[in-house]
């Protein structure tokens, strides 16, 4: 076996090897470090090769922490590799230190897609070195909707409640319609402010948007989906689409008009659109991981536990530390910043993806 970066020309080779992969992570693809690496992120793409094939691999972000000249990485749901193969896995950690020694890596965290109940996974990771991390940064939890079946077989298998919201919010005169253009973007972004300022939370500036349409939907890995009440858009849906899977990534809405339920249709509509691309699962991404009244995404769970797919749960984030004393301080140091964050900007200590 032998590992090495992979760069530009490479691509097609590793967007391959991640799409192929069981759960296919959007955010390992080579174009989710491309739009990273444009707001303080630097990809590091490590592959392990065997006979001239891929093996196993991960999509590190490295950041640099400010004023002492260190840096953590950072894989979001990686890395892919098959944890069982003991051999390949301590390969591919062993071939990640030593790019962590070269870019004075203070830490490794990773949030890989392994199910909460998957011991055998679970413990190889914690034998490899692994630490429970005390903050997420993805969802733990989701909900998957299975395309296989036929239009009808998937909204039969709704909830009563959301088929009847799909049939009225068409009858309304709602209208979905895909752009993907930058004033497709500007739309959602509006309405994604109203959204963020009403329920509390924080966005990226409309440029990181305007990135994702040039990145990902441009390289035909996403696309956005906006719905129209009397020619005024209420509601949109950003999502990324990599191998046979599709991704619910931003929502917006409107507090106008929300007797019309553009969000049933709009995710109908999607649904449709990714049949018809041959996409197999669509992940909501993100719920509590025990939902309740008065859980921040309580009523998101709500909303999407109407299209009654299966919910997942996976073991969250955890992190390799490189130096214990830099990874102390930086694993209680951000929790503390993240808190005292959220008590400016919500006025309260709380964590839409804690438990």
């Amino acid at each position: 076996m032998k590992a090495h970066l992979i760069t530009y020309p490479d691509r097609e080779a590793w967007n391959n090897f991640v799409a192929n992969s069981p759960d296919s992570p959007v955010l390992q693809s080579f174009e989710w470090g491309e739009l990273k690496s444009h707001f303080g992120w630097q990809p590091l793409r490590l592959a392990i090769e065997n006979a001239g094939k891929i093996v196993a691999g991960i999509s590190i972000l490295k950041k640099t922490i400010p004023y002492i000249k260190h840096t953590i990485f950072y894989a979001p749901r990686g890395p892919v590799v098959d944890y069982q193969k003991k051999e390949l896995l301590h390969f591919l950690m062993e071939e990640v230190e030593k790019e962590a020694e070269k870019q004075r890596a203070t830490l490794l965290k990773i949030d890989p897609d392994i199910l909460a109940d998957d011991e055998p996974n679970l413990e190889q990771l914690k034998r490899a070195g692994f630490l429970k991390a005390s903050r997420q940064i993805q969802p733990r939890a989701t909900i998957l909707l299975n395309l296989e079946p036929s239009l009808d077989e998937i909204i039969a298998s709704f909830e009563e409640k959301t088929r009847y919201n799909i049939r009225l919010s068409a009858k309304k005169g709602v209208v979905v319609k895909e752009d993907s253009s930058s004033l497709g973007i500007e739309a959602f972004y509006k309405l994604y402010q109203e959204t963020s300022i009403r329920d509390k939370f924080l966005i990226h500036p409309i440029k990181y948007y305007q990135k994702i349409r040039e990145i990902m939907f441009e390289r035909g890995l996403g696309s956005n989906f906006i719905a129209y009440y009397k020619d005024e858009p209420i509601a949109s849906v950003i999502v990324f689409n990599f191998g046979k899977k599709l991704w619910y990534m931003y929502g917006a809405s409107s507090i106008a008009h929300r007797n019309v339920m553009p969000n049933h249709l709009l995710h109908w509509e999607i649904i449709k659109w990714a049949k018809a691309k041959g996409i197999v699962t669509y992940d909501l991404w993100g719920i509590p991981v025990n939902p309740r009244v008065g859980h921040p995404l309580f009523g998101v769970y709500r909303f999407k536990k109407g299209f009654n797919g299966q919910v997942v749960k996976y073991i969250g984030a955890y992190n390799f530390p490189y130096s214990l004393l830099f990874y102390n301080v930086f694993e209680h140091g951000v929790v503390w910043f993240k808190n005292i964050r959220s008590l400016l900007t919500r006025g309260k200590i709380v964590d839409s993806l804690g438990e």
